[in-house]
């Protein structure tokens, strides 16, 4: 009897362990490369990090983005401290995006767009323009080959975003740090999933 149950006990935990590797992918977030800077006491900071989520609203035609400054920072508190002020929140854009399918690409494989929509930071809510190139992966690349495997996000279409905002639209600028210059942004090869 104490046998049964130590052999049970020890398939139940293989079967965990096994599983393990399969529930961490099936939770993988995709976060594109994100880059910021700013001035700050007169000197330029900035900082590259995984830190946008893209997607793609089909029911609404809406390309929304959030940006988690928390993950620009690198660890160093004299390179992290111009961050500080941002992290409290997540960065929203949304907007609507021009209809018709994301994948019916020009014959130059990129299409461009100046997107009108608006920020969500800081409890605040503000209009911002964008700009935006959505281009084709090539089939050889390494996104493109990864994304066949599951359907979350798409396989063929990457985008570049940029656009700035000022710390004052948000209250940014009355936090301990006082940002007050334009904050650019910027994503490249940016990973669009389906909303």
């Amino acid at each position: 009897m104490k046998n049964g149950k130590i052999n049970n006990l020890i398939r139940n935990m293989l079967l965990i362990v096994l599983s393990f590797p399969f529930l961490l992918l099936a939770q993988e977030i995709r976060r594109s490369k994100t880059y910021i800077d700013t001035y700050y006491h007169g000197d330029k900071h900035f900082s590259i990090r995984d830190a946008a989520e893209i997607y793609h609203d089909l029911g609404n035609s809406e390309l929304i983005v959030e940006i988690d400054f928390a993950n620009m920072k690198c660890g160093v508190d004299s390179l992290d401290e111009w961050l500080i002020d941002l992290t409290e929140s997540k960065f929203i854009f949304k907007a609507p995006i021009p209809a018709g399918d994301l994948l019916a690409l020009t014959h130059s494989n990129i299409k461009s767009f100046e997107l009108h929509g608006n920020v969500t930071f800081n409890g605040k809510v503000h209009k911002q323009d964008a700009y935006v190139n959505f281009f084709e992966l090539a089939q050889e690349g390494h996104i493109y080959q990864q994304s066949t495997i599951d359907n979350k996000f798409y396989d063929r279409v990457s985008l570049n975003l940029q656009f700035y905002f000022l710390p004052k639209h948000f209250g940014v600028n009355k936090k301990p740090h006082h940002l007050k210059k334009k904050i650019s942004v910027a994503i490249g090869k940016g990973i669009i999933l389906k909303k």
